[in-house]
């Protein structure tokens, strides 16, 4: 069901004012695409009580195990906890907007005890301070003190790019119409210095000459017009946590997972007609950085008329679940070198198909996921199994719907979740 008619006439009227995509990532069969968006008002989900769900039992998509939600260990041992209902990461309680319904707290692979981190908790016990300027934005997040960055109206960049974001920090925008307008963040410990005496990005297979950045939560932003990624977590950065944005056009990707880095979250984000949505592992010849890493969860998020990398993994596990796409102009996961895959509960409407492959094999797609007008998953059942790392509460797939598009975006969260 290649719906190329469609690409074309999207390709003629949304990309013809973009570049082509720079940087890492550019892959064979990749088009391109553009797009803006919103958010709205959710219900408590993402693992805690909601339509369908277990509530304080958590139930494993996969039936291997089941644990209590609360305080849960992950089956392989080092786990954190994967609760899923209304406390944010921290321990800090949060509420929706306009009015009492939570905010579903950390779930997936950023919550997992490794690397020296047991959670991400960003800048939670640190300063607070709310930044109107690119300066006082830069200011803020370029040392590794911990500290939650409130960013209030819209911050447009001084021409650079990308922003560099250092460790121990939470940035959230406040409000419903917190933008970064731009420019996107650079969660990276390679620093500029770095990049002019030894080359653009790192490349050993082992941090070498820097430390990596760790702990880092991304909330309740609308990011516009980014010249090259609108989030790059690169160079073995860990412990990141996105949540809750609304991705409009970019230059190149949304949210970009790669070289090494590990232990990441995405849930609970609207991409509005975003083309290389979102990218775990950069390139083919990458394994030596990448192989037994690039950890990555992504759940609750909305893909709304999409093109493609929902997300494109090489080389990492990529815990994919209740997502809602609909109107994908190309596939909804790439299947690359060396991928472990795991898909349950998603819900897919009016995409081209289910799975790309780009050279990898290894994808559980579970019985769990609903496909309405969109050509089947090519699976072979070897994924991974997330169950091994941390319990999740899937939503009923077919409640994602209603669920997802009220829940999803930035707007719902009202800047005070820290």
């Amino acid at each position: 069901m290649k719906k190329r008619t469609w690409c074309l006439a999207r390709l003629a009227l949304g990309c013809a004012a973009l570049a082509m995509g720079c940087g890492d990532g550019a892959g064979a069969g990749d088009a391109t695409s553009s797009g803006g968006g919103g958010g709205a008002p959710a219900p408590g989900q993402g693992g805690g009580p909601a339509a369908g769900s277990t509530g304080a039992a958590s139930t494993v998509a996969s039936g291997a195990q089941s644990s209590a939600a609360s305080g849960a260990s992950a089956a392989s041992g080092g786990g954190a906890s994967a609760t899923s209902s209304g406390a944010g990461a921290g321990g800090s309680p949060s509420s929706g907007a306009g009015g009492g319904a939570a905010v579903p707290g950390l779930v997936g692979f950023a919550a997992y005890n490794a690397d020296g981190l047991a959670t991400t908790t960003g800048g939670a016990g640190g300063e607070v301070v709310t930044v109107t300027s690119y300066a006082d934005l830069v200011a803020a997040v370029s040392d590794d003190a911990p500290r939650v960055v409130r960013i209030s109206g819209t911050i447009v960049g001084d021409g650079a790019p990308m922003l560099r974001v250092r460790s121990n920090k939470t940035l959230i925008g406040v409000g419903a119409d917190a933008t970064i307008d731009g420019f996107g963040f650079d969660v990276s410990g390679w620093t500029e210095e770095l990049a002019a005496s030894t080359g653009e990005t790192c490349t050993a297979p082992t941090p070498e000459g820097y430390t990596p950045v760790s702990n880092v939560i991304i909330r309740n932003l609308t990011f516009v017009n980014s010249q090259d990624d609108s989030i790059n977590v690169p160079c073995f950065s860990h412990h990141v946590w996105v949540d809750h944005n609304t991705f409009e056009r970019s230059h190149d990707g949304s949210v970009d997972v790669k070289r090494g880095s590990d232990w990441v979250t995405v849930s609970w984000n609207h991409f509005h007609m975003t083309d290389k949505t979102m990218l775990l592992g950069h390139d083919d010849g990458n394994g030596a950085q990448d192989t037994g890493r690039l950890h990555a969860t992504y759940h609750h998020n909305w893909f709304d008329q999409s093109n493609q990398r929902h997300p494109r993994v090489r080389f990492g596990h990529a815990h994919v679940f209740n997502n809602y796409a609909v109107g994908l102009g190309d596939y909804m996961v790439g299947k690359g070198v060396g991928c472990s895959i795991h898909a349950d509960g998603n819900y897919l409407q009016d995409a081209e198909e289910a799975t790309d492959d780009y050279g990898g094999t290894d994808i559980t797609w579970t019985d769990t996921n609903i496909l309405v007008n969109t050509d089947p998953a090519i699976a072979n059942g070897q994924g991974f199994d997330p169950a091994e790392f941390y319990a999740w509460t899937p939503d009923p797939a077919e409640a994602l719907p209603t669920l997802v598009p009220a829940g999803a975006g930035a707007g719902v969260l009202t800047g005070d979740e820290y």
